[in-house]
């Protein structure tokens, strides 16, 4: 495929908007760090010796993966160990970076998989040229967060045991090797060398491997698992309209506020179970406090007036442009 154009050599508008979206956290990293934000307290800055020292605090909570900003502490045992405190990150810059990458690398895999749904629904074909690019991105921002974890363990033998010991690590490690996989795959000549039908199948692989993403970035936060469970909710309504469409039910205004209202139970549900298991608060506060707005807006509403926010734009659009009949059948 032409790079930035269409197959008829047209500049792709969905494509260097996927491209611009895939430099914004670069960019963003980028003026952080010339900003100084990423300096450890004696301003030694991601150069200081030491900053990837093995101990209990070495590899932290933001391993390899898909993690986000947040908990993902230099670990429990070291120096203003606060899960996540100001002193703690700024003691090992590197780990701001892990963090901020990965929760980005999060935000384009949904973005992806994001495409296909809203290329049906608001009658847009040319999107789907977006979805290599923003698939890409993510893979890339997938590698330079697993090398700066590298560069921060200091040390391969160091790294490869934390993967093997500990199984949050693990987890993102086998998320990294099917998006490896992937990636090795995204190329017009790979669907050619392996066929239609088993790049297809090979390229399946992209829904378990972000199902472990989301894994390890709910296993990194330990205790505040807002953003974990809103991506977990986006990735849950993402999954419910592929199942919907396979039966006919893609879209719909009916069929669409179903599937946000179940989208926003399943994601409290996932909330409710998460904090049950990982730290046995009673599920009924949990529960209860998805009903209350007295501090802040729950994932499960975010996931739910998305979902309803979709459905109500597609209606309108479908309305003003009908997708064609044979499209309209298979929806």
């Amino acid at each position: 495929m032409p790079f930035l154009r269409e197959n008829s050599g047209k500049p792709s508008l969905e494509k260097i908007g996927a491209l611009l979206i895939v430099l914004l956290p670069l960019a963003l990293l980028l003026a952080r760090a010339l900003g100084g934000e990423f300096a450890s307290p004696d301003g030694a800055g991601l150069g200081a010796p030491g900053l990837g020292a093995p101990g209990l605090g070495a590899p932290g909570l933001g391993g390899p993966g898909l993690g986000g900003p947040g908990l993902g502490g230099p670990g429990l045992g070291g120096p203003g160990a606060a899960l996540g405190g100001e002193a703690a990150l700024g003691a090992r810059p590197l780990i701001q970076i892990i963090h901020f990458v990965g929760d980005w690398a999060i935000r384009l895999l949904l973005l992806s998989l994001a495409v296909t749904p809203a290329r049906r629904l608001f009658n847009w074909p040319k999107l789907l040229l977006a979805r290599r690019t923003l698939g890409l991105g993510a893979a890339l921002l997938i590698g330079i967060h697993f090398v700066v974890y590298l560069v921060d363990t200091g040390n391969l033998a160091t790294a490869a045991s934390e993967i093997v010991l500990r199984i949050y690590l693990t987890i993102g490690f086998v998320a990294l090797l099917a998006f490896a996989a992937l990636s090795a795959t995204s190329w017009d000549g790979a669907i050619r060398r392996l066929g239609a039908a088993r790049w297809n199948r090979l390229h399946q692989l992209v829904y378990p491997a972000t199902a472990l993403g989301l894994l390890h970035f709910f296993m990194q936060q330990k205790l505040d698992v807002t953003q974990p469970v809103l991506m977990t909710g986006f990735f849950v309504w993402l999954v419910g309209w592929r199942v919907m469409q396979r039966h006919s039910r893609g879209t719909g205004l009916l069929n669409l506020l179903a599937l946000a209202a179940a989208s926003g139970v399943l994601t409290a549900l996932i909330e409710v179970g998460w904090y049950a298991a990982a730290t046995g608060i009673d599920p009924g506060r949990v529960l209860e406090a998805n009903f209350s707005f007295a501090y802040a807006i729950s994932p499960s509403w975010w996931v739910a007036g998305a979902g309803l926010a979709v459905a109500l734009v597609s209606e309108v659009v479908l309305r003003l442009r009908p997708l064609p009949a044979r499209r309209a059948a298979r929806a």
